[in-house]
């Protein structure tokens, strides 16, 4: 998509009437607001595809728009903590048998904090949620393009599997935070076929 160019500048010197060009005290003010505008109007506007509107780059800002945009929130609650659930999982590396000092035994709900990569991952399989059209081919296709570059943070690939039992698997072949993964299950980002109930292996 080719967005238009725009001059986001302004000049603020040309406020200045002719017979206060020799005023240093009004041209030290002056220059003061233009050196303003130049860092905080004419760079944010000009950085706004960056920033903002492309989930690839966007900073803390952009994501917290998206996040309304998208109906998530930017702070995700999850019960039960952000630790691994402690005792004998089906999934060891995701716990590894965590004992009660280190695992999660609590009932509570705790907040958890992403980093601004895992906000970018976390909006994006969001977007594909809302956009797609639930089939085992597509979802593949998203993951492959989202798990598996070769310049980004998380390679290795992800794919589901169907079990041709109403049921479907999410396995990671790459390594995900245990609040990521938390977040990811607890607001069901990841797209699946109506009625279909989702399991999930970090391998």
């Amino acid at each position: 998509m080719q967005i238009q160019d725009f001059d986001y500048s302004i000049d603020v010197e040309q406020v200045i009437l002719w017979q206060y060009t020799q005023a240093p005290n009004l041209k030290a003010l002056v220059a003061d607001e233009q050196a303003y505008i130049d860092i905080n109007h004419s760079q944010f506007w000009s950085s706004w595809y960056d920033d903002v509107f492309n989930l690839l780059t966007a900073n803390d800002f952009g994501l917290s728009v998206w996040s309304i945009i998208l109906d998530v929130p930017y702070l995700i609650t999850a019960q039960g903590g952000v630790k691994p659930i402690w005792g004998f999982d089906q999934l060891p590396p995701l716990n590894n048998y965590v004992n009660y000092e280190r695992g999660n035994f609590a009932r509570g709900s705790s907040r958890i904090i992403l980093t601004t990569e895992e906000q970018r991952l976390f909006l994006r399989l969001r977007y594909f949620q809302l956009t797609t059209d639930g089939c085992i081919t597509s979802i593949n296709n998203f993951l492959n393009l989202l798990f598996d570059d070769p310049n980004g943070l998380y390679q290795g690939g992800a794919w589901i599997i169907d079990n041709l039992d109403m049921t479907a698997e999410y396995v990671f072949n790459c390594p995900i935070s245990t609040g990521l993964l938390t977040a990811i299950v607890t607001y069901g980002v990841l797209p699946k076929p109506a009625g279909v109930r989702l399991e999930y292996t970090v391998l």
